[in-house]
C-alpha cells in the first residue's frame, strides 16, 4: 500500500463510517504517514504506515493507551486483542485490500459490544 492509497481510504473512511468524527494526518514524511481518525474526545484511531518497510498499524487508542489493533510487521500480520492489547496474537488471514475499512468493522464491534459510544 502507497502513502496515496491510504490517505484516500482514510478520507472515504471519515466521509461514510458514522462513528467517524474527524481525520487528521499528524505526521507525514516521503515515505511514512501517520493518521488519526477521531471517534469522541477520548477514542481514535491511529493508522502507520511505512511505505519502506511496508509496516502497516492500525489501533484503536483510548484515554489509557492501545486498547486494540493490528499490525503488520516484516510481512506477518498480529493482533492485539481488546482484552489483552499488549498481547501478540498471530493472524495469518491478514487484513483485506482495505485494511482501515475491515479495522474500523472490528472497532465498531468492540465499541458497541462494550458500550463505548
Amino acid at each position: 500500500m502507497r502513502i496515496e492509497e491510504l490517505l484516500a481510504e482514510a478520507q472515504e473512511a471519515q466521509e461514510q463510517i458514522w462513528f467517524v468524527r474527524a481525520l487528521n494526518v499528524a505526521e507525514r514524511t516521503n515515505a511514512t504517514v501517520t493518521v488519526r481518525l477521531s471517534l469522541t474526545p477520548d477514542l481514535f484511531v491511529q493508522v502507520f504506515l511505512s511505505e519502506r518497510s511496508g509496516r502497516l498499524s492500525l489501533a484503536l487508542i483510548g484515554p489509557t493507551g492501545r486498547l486494540y489493533g493490528r499490525d503488520r510487521e516484516h510481512g506477518v500480520w498480529h493482533r492485539h486483542p481488546f482484552e489483552q492489547p499488549d498481547h501478540h496474537e498471530p493472524t495469518p488471514e491478514g487484513m483485506s485490500s482495505r485494511p482501515i475499512h475491515q479495522f474500523l468493522a472490528e472497532v465498531e464491534q468492540i465499541l458497541l459490544d462494550n458500550n463505548l459510544i
